[in-house]
């Protein structure tokens, strides 16, 4: 089979990833995007959109207050997509350029030749229905990650269209229990676990947007923590991915996020700790804890985060037992040839395969 995956942005490579491991189960697939990725990740097909990033997008997004991504986990709720009619005009008058750009790109490489389309955040090319009406009698997918489908909801079109529905957030299913958790693929194998402690712990955290994060908070924690022992914080933001991962070999403790704000229980940035072997805090309600069996996190919730951080701090034998839990874990339960079986099991069930 050949399969297409569209994404808004390559953010973290999660959709390249994807992309790339239906070889396993000797599929074609290609990775198209719609604005190149921030980070350095591979673009694939670069639709070059107008109006995303741009300054004018920026200004829009904070005048609806689209920057703002919080949603409280008792304000989890099903919403549509573009409800608002100022908003649905936008993306509609959006969409017209869009199309635009879209039609050269459609031609030349013949991007309707694809027996499944997977829609990895939700979009389908364009906000209407008119690139899925062309696709009708073809295998649609959506697949949530991040904060989209808890701030803005589900594309109408995709919920009339897909036939099956993915999330890798484990509070998704709340929100719309047809949604299939498959974790965030992870090529963990890749990562050369760091040896030794630095003589001074250094404690780091790596947010891509502070609020979702709750940055605010660990940083009040850390704070407090910096009264009782001495050791090194270092935020990690605003660089490439590369450099990210430089400046995260070198530390002892990871902090992913606390709060869930905008995100439950882990991101690429945990894992990424974690395969580093290196031990990772993190908010993980107890309701979710049975999509991350076996999980080695080490949780806190911003009530005892400088607590939890002490502890850790002072525990060398703690710190060494996460470290092999972590490494163990993130290579299996992650592994991106494990989410793609668990995809194709979704195909089964449906009858593609």
């Amino acid at each position: 089979m050949k399969i297409l995956h569209l994404v808004f942005e390559n953010f973290q490579d999660v959709a390249g990833l994807l992309s790339r491991s239906h070889r396993y189960f000797g599929d074609e697939s290609d990775l198209v995007t719609m604005v190149r990725s921030q980070l350095g990740f591979p673009n694939g097909i670069l639709l070059d959109y107008p109006l995303l990033n741009s300054p004018l997008t920026r200004f829009f997004r904070r005048l609806t207050r689209r920057e703002n991504v919080n949603v409280p986990d008792r304000e989890l709720t099903a919403n549509i997509k573009g409800s608002n009619p100022l908003l649905r005009m936008y993306f509609k008058i959006r969409d017209l350029l869009w199309l635009y750009k879209l039609h050269k790109t459609w031609r030349r490489l013949d991007l309707g030749r694809y027996d499944i389309y997977h829609f990895d955040g939700d979009i389908p090319f364009i906000y209407g229905d008119r690139i899925l009406k062309k696709l009708q009698g073809k295998r649609i997918v959506t697949h949530f990650f991040g904060s989209e489908l808890r701030k803005w909801g589900m594309n109408p079109y995709l919920k009339k269209y897909a036939q099956i529905r993915f999330t890798s957030e484990v509070d998704h299913p709340k929100i719309d229990p047809s949604l299939v958790f498959v974790p965030i693929p992870f090529a963990a194998d890749n990562i050369k676990p760091r040896s030794g402690e630095n003589t001074i712990l250094v404690v780091g955290h790596s947010p891509t947007r502070r609020t979702a994060k709750g940055t605010d908070d660990i940083i009040r924690a850390v704070n407090k923590v910096r009264e009782k022992i001495n050791f090194e914080f270092r935020l990690i933001e605003g660089v490439k991915h590369d450099r990210c991962m430089e400046f995260k070999t070198g530390c002892d403790i990871g902090i992913d996020q606390v709060g869930n704000y905008a995100g439950t229980a882990y991101g690429r940035s945990g894992l990424e700790f974690l395969a580093l072997g290196i031990p990772t805090i993190t908010e993980i309600p107890a309701e979710y804890e049975p999509l991350l069996p076996g999980h080695p996190f080490v949780k806190a919730a911003r009530e005892n985060l400088a607590e939890v951080l002490y502890r850790l701090l002072t525990d060398a034998d703690l710190r060494k037992r996460k470290k092999t839990e972590s490494i163990a874990w993130v290579r299996e339960f992650v592994n991106p040839r494990r989410v793609m079986a668990k995809i194709y099991d979704e195909y089964r069930r449906v009858g593609w395969v």
